[in-house]
């Protein structure tokens, strides 16, 4: 074989192999590129983030009104459930519908004697006797039917399991509340000893630390003044026996 010979041959050799490789290294990376799929999740930018509409619907949130810091509904009148100091059974029962007469009276714009306070308390009490037999303890829902009845009030609201911001909600808005209690939690040292086991007071203001009532248990309840704490602890309607009255629910009645 001679040199020429040779020599294509190694050429020819060179190129096959050079074609074979080539070939190979195609197929390889393409494989390659068919098996690694990189997926990847796009990148939301901040713009989009905050211009999407969600479809779920928010909770509700219920916001209070500012309210100042104390508060006073003024000329507020005021006589005790025993304005001429006799606290007979009548009279010592009489803390709901004297409650409910000094709101009247306000709302009216009328003054209010100690003749008349006495007057209004006889009239009442013998109303409840022939409308439902006996002078009982009210709970508070109840005074809101006798303010309905005897003094054809509208404006009123009953409100369940509330709390001293609730209270002061309303104060603020000039609107007194009458507040049933156990009046033993209350700690009044002007009450006649041991205190009234279920008691009723119309509370019209409020500052830092007390809320402040007109207390007709006592001649010396004209704008008095509880801690917070202890009237918030003391508020219980009546539930029907004076042994668990300090399990009786928190509840309140409104006016304006």
């Amino acid at each position: 074989m001679n040199k020429r010979l040779k020599f294509l041959l190694l050429i020819l050799v060179f190129v096959i192999v050079l074609a074979i490789s080539l070939y190979i290294n195609q197929k390889y990376f393409k494989d390659q590129k068919a098996e690694v799929k990189i997926t990847s999740t796009p990148v939301l930018s901040p713009s989009y983030l905050f211009t999407q509409t969600s479809t779920s619907t928010p909770t509700p949130i219920e916001i209070k009104e500012k309210i100042p810091e104390s508060y006073l509904i003024e000329d507020f009148p005021f006589q005790s459930q025993a304005p001429f100091a006799n606290w007979d059974e009548l009279h010592d029962e009489a803390c709901e519908e004297a409650a409910l007469i000094l709101v009247y009276y306000y709302l009216s714009g009328k003054s209010l004697s100690k003749e008349v306070m006495d007057e209004q308390i006889l009239k009442m009490v013998d109303w409840q006797i022939q409308k439902w037999g006996s002078h009982k303890d009210l709970t508070v829902s109840k005074v809101g039917e006798v303010a309905h009845n005897f003094y054809s009030m509208d404006n009123f609201k009953f409100e369940e399991n509330i709390g001293i911001d609730d209270i002061k909600q309303e104060i603020a808005q000039g609107h007194p509340v009458i507040l049933p209690t156990a009046g033993r939690l209350l700690g009044n040292p002007y009450f006649r000893s041991p205190g009234p086991v279920y008691h009723m007071v119309v509370a019209i203001g409020y500052d830092n630390n007390t809320i402040i009532v007109q207390d007709v248990g006592t001649r010396r309840g004209d704008n008095y003044k509880y801690s917070q704490t202890i009237l918030s602890n003391a508020i219980h309607d009546w539930n029907g026996s004076y042994d668990n009255i300090e399990q009786g629910p928190k509840n309140m009645l409104v006016f304006w």
